[in-house]
């Protein structure tokens, strides 16, 4: 078993220099001046899901806006966030979940954009020849996930359209690759996670593994991906929080224009056929906004993780709260009609 790094006070995402840079693609241009290339780290987790910012890193759009980017790879939003607050990184890529999480216990992580989003994004796999046919079967089995991020507060939801809750489980702290790997060898009897992981968990069963129908799952859970920064960040650096949506807004425009070249692109950085790849873009809904069911999943993610022992109950109103950790700005500076928020 893994363990997964915990999220803390520390604010990350320490100051930066100037910005730097001119112009911009797909029509969406950002008239920077500045004297310098601004020298950046971004934080990426894996699976098709970021496929907006990976586009961004591979087509290096970054350098339309002033902007040279290092990645650093991580195996969930959960793990880039953690790098990122410890400073190792001044974005990263993320779900509602983890700021959820972190917001709720006093880290000051802000979300300047979200850039996809789905509910069939994430299943559950499960050992059929233990007998487990659906999600009811689950009571008193073995289950994985990342605790504390999406994975988790996805299997709760998923558990509770069963009837379910977590304390129904044996939950079993891994991270998405080891849990298709222990669900393989038979140590554990199911895993909550990303949809490529489940059908390479079935691939690789030889028949004992099977994805359990999460029908109705859309009326429950719906997943955010979004690129956060530090509050000092969008404070002090508000130019460069811009470029860095704009660049997120120059990949989808590339997406939605060259489909087919971007959907090889994710393949390649995700080690999988562009057929899967396909088949898992088609659940997701791309586009880069901040809107109020970000908002509204924010406060649903707070509430779970006190009810999970996971946050104490903020002192300040849960809405009021993660309000202010959405920085719509620049947002409605590069495309204010991609913000609906009150």
């Amino acid at each position: 078993m893994s363990s997964s790094h915990p999220i803390d006070r520390r604010r990350f995402g320490l100051g930066l220099a100037a910005l730097a840079g001119t112009a911009g693609t797909a029509g969406l241009s950002l008239p920077l001046r500045a004297q310098s290339v601004e020298k950046i780290v971004v934080a990426e987790s894996q699976g098709f899901s970021w496929a907006i910012p990976y586009l961004v890193s591979s087509r290096n759009l970054w350098k339309n806006h002033g902007i040279e980017a290092t990645t650093l790879q991580f195996t969930s939003g959960r793990l880039a966030f953690d790098a990122a607050v410890a400073g190792k990184a001044q974005f990263a890529t993320a779900t509602d979940s983890v700021i959820g999480l972190a917001g709720a216990n006093g880290v000051r992580a802000v979300i300047v954009a979200e850039f996809s989003r789905l509910s069939s994004g994430m299943v559950v796999a499960a050992r059929s020849d233990r007998g487990i046919a659906s999600g009811a079967q689950l009571k008193g089995k073995r289950v994985a996930t990342t605790v504390g991020t999406s994975g988790h507060y996805f299997l709760s939801r998923f558990l509770s359209l069963h009837g379910l809750a977590l304390k129904d489980v044996t939950l079993v702290n891994l991270r998405g690759p080891d849990a298709v790997t222990a669900i393989a060898k038979g140590d554990i009897d199911a895993f909550a996670w990303g949809w490529d992981a489940g059908q390479k968990a079935v691939a690789d069963s030889g028949g004992k593994v099977k994805v359990l129908d999460d029908t109705g799952l859309e009326k429950v859970f719906l997943s955010h991906y979004v690129l956060t920064a530090s509050e000092s960040l969008v404070q002090s650096r508000p130019k460069l929080v811009e470029a860095a949506v704009r660049s997120l807004l120059d990949a989808e425009a590339f997406y939605r224009a060259q489909t087919a070249e971007a959907i090889a692109l994710v393949a390649e950085r995700t080690k999988a056929t562009v057929e899967t790849t396909k088949a898992g873009l088609e659940t997701v809904s791309v586009g880069v906004r901040l809107d109020e069911r970000l908002l509204d999943d924010l406060v649903l993610n707070a509430q779970w993780a006190v009810e999970a022992g996971l946050a104490t109950p903020p002192k300040e109103d849960l809405r009021a709260l993660y309000r202010k950790l959405i920085y719509a700005d620049a947002l409605k500076a590069a495309a204010p009609d991609r913000v609906r928020l009150g």
